[in-house]
């Protein structure tokens, strides 16, 4: 008896399956679900569900398009019942001159009209209003770091390394009083805290360097208003304003300014006249004004898909004279055609006038991708990038043909892993000007929230020189002038993010360390200086930990 019951529940099971899949999957499902002992039976079915001979056929409920999948159904039926008994194919065997058999289909009532969207909502879920637009916006963090640099000569024997803790705390907030009105206030409050560092260090060139007073900064990083929709397509900014390109390459620094907007479908043009500091707007400590006027006109297309398209031209204009009065003009592309896929490429060209007055001609360019393994495991990736910027070899000709960048850049950004670092290299970080850098690197993800960057560098100079402009080392270079060489060396970057430290969302910490290994052209002078000796020059180290929340 136990069996029997058993045998029965299981059947009851069976047949509840087959029902259930039959409604989704239509009475082919059904009829096979039956089986061979059910042979009548699913005739029958397949039967009842169709027209008998002489009789109107069912009709479909749903929209009249739905009548082709309705025979379709019917023929399903047929070739299911005809296979539950051993036949052969109705198909085959003329089951398609039959009556057509047409199956039920059922529809859901429409809704109701409702007088408004408030009425299209049940009482146990109340109507609620979407926000169209946030008054306020604010935040509060901190991008605290420790900086550290070892050998920044290339002298070992002279003691210049400079260890700094600099605390940080930051908060912004939003205001959006109407629609077409939005203003925007930044504030930074920080400290730089010496922990090692030489009350006073000789140079290379002779010249002796002090320990600067480092005092504490409540620095108003941004403090803007933005116009728009009043005189459409255009838009309107005025005050200190950050602005951040996509690779920094051009700019990422506060400027003090007044810029106008267009938005014209895929289209974005700005126009922007100012200054980096024009107003000391540092509560705890003196911020020198800037001399230097900059004007900047940035052309932005992306019509298409996985592409931006720009162009732009940069005016720069030092009062002082210090600079010059440069002019960059140059285009750019920024390209993800795949997930696993980006590549950058810059080109830009120097003209104006040099601090001498003498005509600048130079031109630069930065190139690169990075490809990402579809390696779920360790998710590896690959980048390579060069960058070459031209140099000057006559100083006397009337003409510099050095390429310089715009002096706003901090050359900073971000590979495949989640933290940013100096791509031209840690300890170095140069600006691009009469170079040639090669970058290979290795990223890889060891945990879901970590990622590693393994960079390589190789520098050489496009014409001979003493120095790297804007650098972090202040060695010079081909000071044996019987060993004059182009060389500037190699370095290796090793770099570690952290993300969602501690299961705390915002919480990050990103560690670069670099190391800088000199060529021949960087040999350190010893002895007697109206008659030294040269060796080798020593590696260089620096090394950046940051805290981000």
């Amino acid at each position: 008896m136990a069996g029997v019951m058993g045998r029965g529940l299981v059947a009851a099971l069976m047949w509840s399956g087959s029902l259930a899949a039959a409604l989704g999957a239509g009475p082919e499902a059904a009829v096979i679900a039956a089986g061979a002992d059910s042979c009548e039976s699913a005739r029958a079915s397949a039967t009842r569900s169709g027209s008998q001979p002489g009789a109107a056929p069912v009709r479909a409920a749903g929209p009249a398009r739905a009548t082709g999948a309705d025979q379709t159904g019917d023929l399903r039926s047929e070739r299911a019942a005809a296979r539950a008994c051993g036949d052969g194919d109705p198909a085959a065997s003329g089951a398609h001159d039959r009556e057509p058999i047409q199956l039920a289909q059922f529809q859901l009532p429409k809704r109701k009209p409702q007088g408004t969207a408030k009425d299209a909502f049940s009482p146990r879920y109340p109507y609620r209003p979407l926000t169209q637009a946030l008054t306020y916006e604010y935040a509060i963090g901190t991008e605290s770091e420790a900086d550290y640099l070892r050998n920044q000569d290339l002298n070992s024997r002279v003691q210049d390394n400079l260890l700094l803790v600099i605390p940080q705390v930051n908060g912004f907030i939003i205001y959006r009083p109407v629609n077409w009105l939005s203003t925007t206030l930044e504030i930074i409050l920080e400290k730089e805290f010496s922990v090692q560092e030489p009350g006073q260090v000789t140079l290379p060139s002779g010249e002796t360097q002090y320990a600067p007073t480092r005092q504490p900064s409540l620095l108003v990083d941004q403090a803007f208003v933005t116009i728009k929709d009043v005189i459409a397509p255009f838009e309107f900014h005025a005050g200190r304003r950050n602005y951040e390109d996509e690779r920094h390459w051009l700019y990422d620094t506060s400027l003090d300014i007044g810029s106008v907007g267009l938005r014209l479908g895929h289209v974005h043009v700005e126009a922007t006249a100012g200054r980096q500091v024009a107003w000391d707007l540092d509560f705890l400590r003196n911020d020198p004004k800037d001399r230097i006027n900059t004007y900047m006109l940035y052309a932005a297309y992306r019509g298409i898909e996985d592409l931006r398209l720009a162009a732009y031209t940069i005016k720069r204009n030092d009062l002082t004279n210090a600079e010059g009065r440069p002019l960059f003009i140059g285009m750019r592309a920024l390209g993800t055609p795949a997930d696993a896929f980006n590549y950058w490429a810059e080109l830009a060209f120097v003209r104006g006038k040099d601090e001498s007055s003498r005509r600048f001609s130079a031109y630069g360019f930065d190139v690169g991708f990075t490809y990402r393994f579809a390696m779920p495991s360790l998710s590896p990736s690959i980048t390579l990038g060069y960058a070459f910027g031209t140099g000057d070899a006559n100083p006397d000709d009337g003409r510099n043909r050095e390429f310089r960048q715009t002096g706003l850049q901090s050359n900073e950004e971000k590979f495949a892993g989640v933290a940013k670092f100096k791509y031209y290299g840690e300890m170095v970080d140069p600006e691009l000007s009469n170079l040639k850098i090669f970058t290979l690197g290795v990223g890889f993800r060891p945990a879901r929230n970590v990622t590693v960057d393994l960079v390589y560098h190789r520098y050489r100079l496009h014409k001979m020189a003493e120095e790297l402009r804007n650098s972090n080392l202040t060695a010079l270079m081909n000071q044996d002038e019987t060993r004059p060489s182009k060389d500037v060396g190699s370095a290796f970057d090793i770099v570690i993010g952290f993300r969602r430290l501690f299961g705390i969302r915002r919480l990050g910490v990103d560690l670069r360390a670099g190391w800088f290994f000199p060529g021949d052209a960087f040999r350190v002078a010893e002895g007697d200086p109206s008659d030294p000796t040269f060796r080798r020059a020593d590696k260089g180290v620096g090394v950046v930990v940051k805290l981000w929340y």
